[in-house]
């Protein structure tokens, strides 16, 4: 005849606890990948907040050559110590910004006094454009080619970092390791208006 096996006690038991010992490593190798690719992301945002900062200098740098470049007769339209006081101040919150550990106050601070400056140089920028020998001249065509190119680099960098911090984020929020109550270590950048 057909017979049962005899599942007693202790082999049911043995069932059970191989069963609870797959489900553990499972949830280990799970932790381990997420813990992995939170640590890619966050190496990858800050290498390219790090990268962002330099192109940021650079934009800073290329403003006060504008303002440099442009003939003393001109400054009756613009404020030139204005706008040097405006990219220092910009310069100055961007150098207290760790790239490692961002914080969201100090972009967000960063963030005010860039969109200060970029104001003041678009002004700039359009009275130069009504000045027809002033729009010509080599060295602030120069200037302002430079800046249209910083400024492409800029949104190239800042998309590419955004993306980061936010994949970090989003895979910080779904694991167990972001169930931990910390402040978020990649903050979004939106510079542009």
């Amino acid at each position: 005849m057909f017979a049962f096996p005899d599942f007693g006690h202790g082999e049911s038991m043995q069932y059970l606890c191989i069963f609870f010992a797959v489900i553990a490593i499972w949830q280990l190798g799970l932790r381990y990948h997420r813990a992995q690719r939170l640590k890619e992301l966050s190496q990858r945002s800050t290498a390219e907040f790090g990268e962002l900062k330099r192109q940021l200098t650079n934009r800073h740098v290329i403003v006060t050559h504008l303002a440099d470049s442009i003939p003393q007769s001109f400054d009756p339209k613009f404020e030139r110590q204005k706008l040097r006081e405006i990219s220092q101040t910009a310069e100055d919150s961007l150098c207290i910004i760790d790239p490692r550990k961002p914080s969201a106050e100090k972009i967000r601070e960063f963030v005010c006094r860039e969109r200060e400056l970029l104001n003041v140089t678009r002004e700039l920028i359009d009275s130069i454009k009504s000045e027809d020998g002033l729009r010509r001249a080599h060295l602030v065509k120069s200037c302002i080619e430079g800046l249209d190119r910083a400024n492409a680099q800029i949104g190239d960098h800042t998309s590419i970092y955004n993306t980061s911090a936010i994949a970090y984020q989003s895979v910080k929020s779904a694991s167990f390791l972001g169930q931990r109550k910390r402040k978020e270590e990649f903050t979004i950048f939106d510079i542009q208006e």
